[in-house]
């Protein structure tokens, strides 16, 4: 495992390998929502979208009910993350996410609403159809098991004893379910009663809920990194803030105060007639939505008022402004 940069640990998890930075994302007590619980656990050890960049592993302890933190890391990261449990690495991280591999009998007849999904012995689920995954192949799901597992609108897993066969069962599941993003199913116990509504609380713990909170956590996250780098604004100096007031002045008055005459069609005299061989009898200047003019010999790209002024009249930008805004004359740039 050393070439991991990131261990996460839940209480119970073994320690991390020497020289391999380790994080406890274990939920708090006194926390009576299970989402937020795990959430909160991510909050707490500190953890960045940053940090999920690199090679994580997620250490398991003996216990198939760390699938909750396992869930919500999951989201967190965006993606499937590596495990080490009873002994083994699991690289949950190489798999294909094209769950669609996976070959279905087809469509149920009707719309199925809940099922359950776990190991070889689980007994039946009450009101609900249940399939049955062994524990040492659960990649080789038959077509009518995958069925149920992809169709179900909620699905409940009721996780084996062992650590490795449930993290293994739940992404299975998770890659058949799979639509854009893995969906979790709900971690259970069972011996739930019948369900009576699509999202009833009592069949365990919604773990794809989980998994939804820390990504929307991660985003959280993020916006406020972008909102954090965003430089205060800079007073702009009064000087400039002339030039922009200048700017801002109908680009028709000056033109009109600069000599410029607009024909029938819209089009202006250039203020420039020297620069033409007809001194721009017929006008090339045309005046566009952006408060911007552009004749087609003199100016490369479209200008505005004040960069017009200066070209014309060969002032400053400071010294044009002062011309658009505190002087009314108007100029005979033509000698018409």
């Amino acid at each position: 495992m050393t070439d991991y940069v990131l261990a996460v640990r839940v209480t119970g998890s073994p320690s991390a390998p020497e020289g391999v930075k380790s994080v406890d994302v274990t939920p708090p007590a006194g926390i009576d929502d299970v989402a937020a619980a795990a959430v909160e656990g991510l909050r707490s050890a500190g953890l960045t979208p940053a940090d999920l960049r690199s090679r994580v592993i997620f250490l398991a302890p003996d216990d198939p009910g760390c699938l909750v933190s396992y869930a919500a890391l999951c989201g967190f990261a965006g993606r499937r993350v590596d495990a080490y449990a009873d002994g083994a690495v699991l690289e949950f991280s190489r798999l294909d996410l094209d769950g669609s591999a996976f070959v279905d009998a087809g469509r149920p007849d009707g719309h199925l609403v809940w099922a359950q999904a776990g190991g070889p012995g689980i007994p039946d689920a009450p009101g609900m159809p249940t399939v049955r995954l062994a524990s040492n192949t659960p990649g080789l799901a038959a077509p009518e098991a995958v069925t149920v597992i992809r169709y179900a609108a909620r699905l409940r897993m009721a996780a084996p004893a062992s650590v490795r066969d449930a993290l293994t069962m739940l992404l299975l599941i998770a890659a058949i379910r799979r639509r854009g993003d893995d969906r979790f199913p709900y971690l259970s116990t069972g011996t739930e009663p019948a369900p009576t509504t699509k999202d009833d609380p009592t069949q365990g713990i919604d773990l794809e809920k989980i998994r939804r909170a820390a990504a929307d956590h991660r985003q959280q996250l993020r916006a406020a990194r972008r909102g954090a780098e965003i430089v205060p604004p800079v007073p702009v100096p009064a000087h400039d803030q002339r030039v922009a007031d200048a700017n801002k002045t109908p680009i028709t008055t000056v033109l009109t105060r600069l000599g410029a005459k607009a024909d029938a069609t819209g089009r202006w005299n250039c203020p420039r007639p020297d620069r033409h061989s007809n001194r721009d009898e017929n006008p090339s200047m045309k005046v566009l939505a952006d408060n911007r003019t552009r004749c087609q010999r003199c100016d490369a790209e479209k200008i505005g008022p004040v960069r017009l002024v200066i070209d014309v009249l060969g002032l400053t930008p400071d010294e044009a402004a002062t011309f658009i805004l505190d002087s009314k004359q108007t100029l005979d740039t033509r000698g018409d």
